[in-house]
C-alpha cells in the first residue's frame, strides 16, 4: 500500500512537472507572438548582395528594394499600417465620388472600370509594398546609420521643389510637410548607399546631393 502511495506521488509530481512545463512553454510562445506582432520587421534579408539587371537607374532602385522586400519577414505593424492606408486611399476616392455625385459604384465603374471590392484590393496591395519598401529602408538605414544632415536636407529641398514646380518653400511645405519630406529624403539616400553596395550594368551618377 505504501509502495502504491508512493507511485502515485511520484507520478502526480511528474504530472504537475510537465504541465509546468508546457504551460510556460504556451506562455513563452505567446509572448513571442505578441513581439514579433508588434514589430515592423521581424527579420531584415541580406542587403550586401543585392543585384540588378539595368543600366537605368529609377529601375535599378526599383529591383533592389523589391528584392530586399522578397527577403524580409515582417510583422503585424505593417499589416495594421497597410490597413490605415487603405481606408485613408479609398476615403479619398469616396470624397471625390461625392464631389462629382455618383455613388461609389458608379464612380469606380465609370473611371476605373472596376467593382469596390476590387478597387479595394488593388489599393490595398499597393499600399502594402509601399509599406513593405518604407521599412526596410528604414531598417537598413538604421542599422547603418544613414542620416539626413540638415545641408543635405536642403539641398534636397530645393531640388524637389523644382522638380515639382515650387520656387515657394512655405507653399511646398504646406503640401508636403518636413518630417514626411525628410523620411523621404531619408530612404532615397539609403536606395543611393544600397546601389552603391549592390552588383549590376554601370549606372549613371548619383545626384548631386
Amino acid at each position: 500500500m505504501k509502495k502504491e502511495n508512493e507511485r502515485k506521488s511520484k507520478a502526480g509530481i511528474v504530472f504537475v512537472i510537465v504541465f509546468a512545463v508546457a504551460f510556460i512553454g504556451l506562455l513563452a510562445f505567446a509572448i513571442w507572438e505578441y513581439i514579433v506582432s508588434e514589430k515592423s520587421i521581424v527579420r531584415l534579408g541580406n542587403y550586401l548582395t543585392l543585384t540588378y539587371t539595368t543600366d537605368d537607374r529609377d529601375r535599378a532602385a526599383t529591383e533592389v528594394t523589391d528584392m530586399l522586400v522578397k527577403r524580409s519577414v515582417f510583422g503585424g505593424l505593417v499589416k495594421k499600417e497597410t490597413e490605415t492606408r487603405t481606408q485613408r486611399a479609398m476615403a479619398k476616392y469616396q470624397t471625390e465620388a461625392n464631389r462629382l455625385e455618383m455613388t461609389f459604384p458608379e464612380y469606380l465603374s465609370t473611371f476605373f472600370g472596376t467593382t469596390e471590392d476590387a478597387f479595394r484590393e488593388n489599393v490595398k496591395e499597393a499600399a502594402e509594398l509601399v509599406v513593405k519598401e518604407e521599412f526596410v529602408l528604414d531598417a537598413v538605414a538604421d542599422r547603418e546609420g544613414i542620416e539626413l544632415t540638415d545641408t543635405r536636407y536642403q539641398f534636397m529641398l530645393a531640388e524637389y521643389m523644382e522638380a515639382d514646380g515650387y520656387t515657394d518653400v512655405d507653399a511646398y511645405l504646406k503640401e508636403y510637410p518636413e518630417p514626411e519630406l525628410r523620411a523621404i529624403m531619408r530612404r532615397n539616400l539609403t536606395i543611393d548607399w544600397l546601389l552603391e553596395r549592390a552588383s549590376g550594368p554601370e549606372l549613371p551618377a548619383k545626384k548631386s546631393y
